[in-house]
């Protein structure tokens, strides 16, 4: 005699107001068209991520052009179908950001940043970046720096509604220039220094 087990019940899609009701967790997530992508991020990749965003924040003091921000800091893409992003770092504008809830208030960034930086995982395909980007270039995100591990090279993307064109590729040795933030310079050594 065989028993049959009943098909898995798809999951729950997430509304706004649905993820807005949850508690508040720092756990790194995407949502697309309301599901939970779950990311673990490595070591290696925080290192990195930690060197970004110091040299993003010291430069946001320093210039008074706006914020650093890292993940988990949601942009809204959608509200329905939710879909929401969280790119390792951001740097946006101080015109932008006052476009956003107050720093206290718990929500995604409303008006997007004008810069997202993604660090590529040996697990990250390109359907799932590519996916990123279509909706960074939705929502007015003006520039991403694809952060390469493996090779230690940082890819400049400028973006648009129109799509994505890449601007330069930078190797140790060179110094990342930032297209929306023209005076944001960064060494390659200093994004993959240990």
């Amino acid at each position: 005699m065989s028993t049959a087990t009943a098909p898995a019940a798809p999951p729950k899609l997430l509304t706004y107001e649905s993820y807005m009701a949850e508690e508040v967790s720092n756990l790194r997530v995407d949502i697309v068209d309301g599901e939970k992508l779950f990311m673990s991020p490595t070591c290696e990749h925080q290192d990195i991520l930690g060197n970004i965003f110091v040299e993003f924040r010291e430069f946001g003091r320093r210039t008074g052009t706006g914020k650093a921000r890292v993940a988990a800091c949601d942009v809204l893409i959608s509200r329905a179908p939710l879909r929401t992003r969280q790119p390792d770092v951001l740097f946006i504008s101080t015109e932008r950001n006052a476009l956003n809830p107050a720093p206290h208030v718990v929500g995604p960034l409303t008006a997007a940043p004008e810069l997202v930086v993604e660090i590529i995982s040996g697990s990250e395909t390109a359907r799932r970046f590519n996916g990123k980007i279509n909706d960074y270039c939705k929502v007015e995100v003006q520039e991403c720096w694809k952060v390469m591990p493996e090779t230690q090279t940082v890819e400049v993307l400028r973006l648009s509604r129109n799509g994505t064109e890449s601007v330069r590729t930078y190797s140790m040795g060179e110094t990342v220039q930032s297209i929306a933030f023209p005076d944001l310079t960064v060494a390659v050594e200093v994004l993959f220094a240990a």
